[in-house]
């Protein structure tokens, strides 16, 4: 009987934590129709989508096979549907929540690879494999791999430069001057970093503040 409890508890468990996870690296649900703004005045129309993994776009050609842009220094912003992503670093973008006062906010995907066993299965370990050489959306390693969740860094910006943030502290760091302030709303709303909607108000808030 106990031994019966203990598989049926490892089965809902396991069951679980698939539902948690999903097997994709991009943040799209599919490749979705973009236009891509370059610096120097050039505009493209390709189906796109963010690898959380790489952190970075990567597009369909007309060959139907997915590449990554050669040139991301001269990309000035992507347009997915209705949200836009600017570059923040080489290939990384964080897509604009709003634009006045400017708040971003960056996707990073946090995986699991799921190595073979010797009898068939499955097992699944923090360790991160090479694959340079595999082309999108093919190969064992994306067979493998699981997204468990999404984390999110934020960037505001203030003089005119953009700073980052994902904790409270580093948050409370960048706004100094309204520190013990700040640390009572957040505290009283329960502000929640891995809110989007939450950490926008508050950053807003934030400004506000500033302003007086």
């Amino acid at each position: 009987m106990r031994y019966t409890l203990t598989v049926l508890i490892l089965i809902l468990g396991l069951s679980v934590l698939g539902a948690q996870e999903k097997q994709t690296r991009y943040l799209f649900p599919e490749f979705t129709d973009s236009y891509i703004y370059y610096k120097d005045g050039r505009v493209f129309q390709v189906p796109t989508n963010y690898d959380l993994f790489e952190n970075k776009f990567v597009f369909i050609d007309k060959d139907n096979e997915k590449k990554e842009f050669s040139d991301p220094n001269m990309i000035v912003s992507v347009k997915a549907d209705n949200r836009t992503f600017i570059p923040i670093s080489g290939n990384e973008a964080a897509e604009v929540m709003q634009t006045e006062p400017r708040i971003l906010v960056q996707y990073i995907g946090n995986k699991r690879i799921k190595k073979d066993l010797t009898f068939g299965g499955k097992t699944e370990t923090a360790s991160v494999d090479s694959y340079s050489n595999l082309i999108y959306g093919t190969g064992e390693y994306d067979k493998n791999t699981v997204l468990i969740n999404i984390d999110y860094q934020f960037y505001v910006e203030k003089d005119k430069r953009l700073k980052q943030f994902s904790t409270k502290k580093q948050f409370l760091k960048l706004f100094s001057k309204q520190k013990k302030e700040l640390k009572k709303y957040i505290d009283e709303n329960n502000v929640d970093f891995g809110s989007i909607d939450q950490v926008v108000k508050l950053c807003n808030h934030a400004f506000s503040k500033e302003e007086k």
